[in-house]
């Protein structure tokens, strides 16, 4: 029993069991939160949505704690627990060796308000409340495909972002299509054990709904995560196979594979007001999905091979969380389509891949522990297939699993708010009980200290986060140095904020923002130039 917080072994206390649906109803509202979380910014189009979602996240996290840590008793961790824990700590030791703080805090905060979630699912599931974890974390993810849906077929809300539609409330195409790859393998586990007949019908329809939204996407992908998970489950589901399963779900499953197919058939055959160029988009799409000597799929080559010179350069620490877009220009090359030299910020705030940001920039030893984890989880998983009361949640864990692992080959995943909820949520909720490896009493003192400690740790993250956000939120009141100014003041490591103060105005005004820019930047040309336009230059 992971993490126990139970005295005893006797019978259950009803206050864990009311706390169990506390965190089961909070980490429902959380994952509605980092869905539909977002502010207006024209001079942030990507963090407007992306720190909305992160505080959704800290928020969730802190709230867990102050439910979770009162009543800890002792540590009980399977092996699951100790790689995730070894993974946090391994990442905060990188974040304290990386060139730019804050965006190493910022990145290390996801992975560990990740963490606090996973231990508030596992707390919740193991006083039977992990299907209710999952009803909610399935909930918001249609909720989240209907955004999409709605910016598809005609809702014009200048909070969306147009110009990556259909990704609704995710400012992403891409974004959005990922997450419901990963979360359709619980819409489908909410369809098949619901037993109320207008609930099952209600998830037969969220179902089609994911699927509709998935596809208009035209992300590449969550068609190659939703294909890879779909093989894993039914490969799952092969090796469970029992008569008295089959006969339990009755024509469930005919069901929930007609609404997927009506889903898909309805995205493709009504007309909508996606401005594709191509005649055959979603075609084209499909054909482009190999297709690694042209386009994007020729760009990620490019940015993994020049990536790889960060990694040669310290293989076991890495540039530190979210430095990958600090240290980039060092390994870049001519003819990069990752780096636009021209622009202030030349490159994304990280590479077209979990794997190679985290390899990038947590070193290797990141790279195994957090493999070790979801490798142990799916072990797990496999091996409770036959197991009656596990075997549909394995499978869906296997089918979450699977999905969060291909998306992130090609794409920022986990190293995203929503999705990082919605992941550790799922493995904290579905992964069947193990053995502990780790078991070790808590005593009242040592449990003060774990609650001052984690709550400080996460106050802290919620409070950067929040000044993030406030920034954000007010450079959406005009660009006039004023208002930018006061916006940095809230979020003083905001490279972006820095490099557009240090471009306008007098060189009085200009030139501490350009040092404090090249402080955070210090291998790209924008805040060298800036200070240099003032007289003030220093070798590269």
């Amino acid at each position: 029993m992971p993490f126990s917080t139970s005295s005893t072994s006797g019978p259950a206390d009803p206050r864990d069991r009311r706390r169990a649906t506390g965190l089961a109803g909070l980490l429902s509202l959380g994952a509605l939160g980092v869905v539909l979380a977002l502010v207006q910014s024209e001079l942030f189009d990507l963090d407007r949505h992306a720190a909305a979602k992160e505080l959704a996240l800290h928020l969730t996290a802190l709230l867990g704690l102050i439910l979770l840590l009162p009543r800890w008793r002792r540590i009980e961790a399977g092996a699951v627990d100790v790689l995730l824990a070894a993974f946090l700590t391994w990442s905060a030791v990188t974040a304290l060796l990386a060139t730019n703080h804050w965006l190493a805090f910022r990145s290390w905060s996801v992975t560990f308000s990740g963490f606090v979630i996973f231990l508030m699912a596992r707390e919740a599931a193991r006083h039977g409340r992990g299907r209710m974890v999952a009803a909610g974390l399935a909930f918001a993810a249609v909720i989240g495909a209907l955004t999409g849906l709605a910016q598809t077929y005609g809702l014009d809300w200048s909070l969306l972002a147009g110009e990556r539609a259909p990704g609704g409330t995710f400012g992403n195409r891409n974004f959005m299509a990922h997450l419901l790859a990963i979360a359709l393998p619980l819409v489908a586990l909410v369809t098949l054990e619901v037993e109320h007949r207008w609930a099952r019908v209600l998830a037969l329809a969220g179902s089609g709904v994911i699927a509709a939204a998935v596809i208009l996407s035209r992300s590449r992908a969550a068609w190659l995560a939703l294909g890879a998970s779909f093989v894993v489950i039914g490969l799952a589901l092969l090796a469970r196979r029992r008569a008295a399963d089959r006969s339990a779900l009755g024509r469930r499953p005919q069901r929930l594979l007609a609404a997927l197919a009506v889903g898909t058939g309805l995205a493709l055959l009504l007309p909508n007001r996606l401005q594709w160029k191509s005649d055959s988009p979603y075609a084209e799409s499909l054909k482009g999905i190999v297709n690694y000597q042209e386009g994007s799929g020729h760009g990620r080559l490019i940015q993994y091979r020049n990536t790889l010179g960060l990694v040669v350069r310290d293989p076991v620490f890495g540039t530190g969380p979210g430095n990958w877009m600090v240290r980039y220009p060092q390994v870049t090359t001519p003819g990069d389509p990752s780096f636009a030299g021209a622009d202030p910020i030349p490159t994304n705030p990280w590479p077209s891949s979990d794997w190679v940001a985290i390899w990038a920039e947590r070193g290797i030893i990141g790279v195994l522990l957090l493999l070790g984890a979801g490798l142990a989880a799916a072990v797990t998983a496999w091996r409770r297939l036959r197991q009656p009361g596990q075997a549909l949640a394995s499978v869906a864990l296997l089918g979450c699993l699977t999905a969060a692992m291909v998306a992130g080959l090609f794409d920022a995943v986990l190293l995203l708010a929503a999705p990082t909820l919605f992941v550790f949520a799922a493995v904290g909720a579905l992964l069947p009980p193990s053995g502990a490896v780790v078991s070790i009493p808590l005593d009242p003192r040592r449990r003060r200290t774990a609650l001052a400690a984690a709550s400080l740790v996460s106050v802290l993250v919620v409070l950067r986060s929040a000044g993030e956000l406030t920034a954000i939120a007010l450079s959406s009141q005009g660009r006039q140095r004023v208002v930018l100014e006061r916006a940095s003041q809230f979020d003083p490591g905001n490279h972006r904020l820095h490099l557009y103060l240090a471009m306008r105005g007098s060189c009085a005004q200009r030139l501490p923002h350009a040092r404090a820019a090249r402080r955070l930047l210090p291998f790209h040309d924008w805040p060298r130039r800036a200070a240099a336009a003032c007289g003030e230059t220093t070798e590269r």
